[in-house]
């Protein structure tokens, strides 16, 4: 029997783009893309495209395009058995898919029966991220909780 491992968190897109509402539509548009490559099964640990949903962009006044307050959100979430023995390598996973996102910052809350509750948050360096030629963000400051539980038992 394993224990319940419960995964919730949020990506909170890039809004601020210096450019014109086009790109930012741009950026909405292909992180869109991005997630619906996600695949629906995979290896375990998963991190599947039905975990996450995205809020639209809505059309503000006079046609001009603007995002919720300041910037649209990718939300996701999860139940898992046992998750927190192979937690490091859905880390990986999943900062595999913020380094083909636009974002600002992610957070990450892993709430597991047997290792308690854990934060985790990961800020973009938006210092090179201009409209001319966005691309997706590489470079972060993380902080958070263990990365590796087998670290923490041993």
């Amino acid at each position: 029997m394993g224990h319940r491992c419960t995964i919730s968190g949020h990506i909170q897109e890039a809004y601020y783009v210096l450019g014109s509402d086009r790109e930012i539509n741009r950026l909405w548009r292909s992180n869109r893309r991005v997630l619906a490559t996600l695949p629906d099964h995979e290896r375990w640990p998963f991190l599947p495209r039905r975990m996450f949903a995205a809020s639209p962009l809505f059309s503000g006044r006079n046609g001009i395009v603007s995002a919720t307050y300041r910037g649209p959100v990718i939300y996701f979430g999860g139940s898992f058995s046992s998750l927190f023995d192979d937690w490091s390598e859905w880390l990986e996973k999943f900062e595999t898919l913020l380094r083909r996102l636009y974002w600002e910052h992610a957070a990450v809350i892993l709430v597991t029966e047997w290792m308690g509750e854990h934060v985790y948050r990961w800020d973009s360096d938006l210092r090179n991220f201009t409209a001319e030629r966005p691309t997706p963000i590489q470079n972060w400051t993380f902080t958070g909780g263990p990365r590796d539980f087998g670290e923490v038992c041993d």
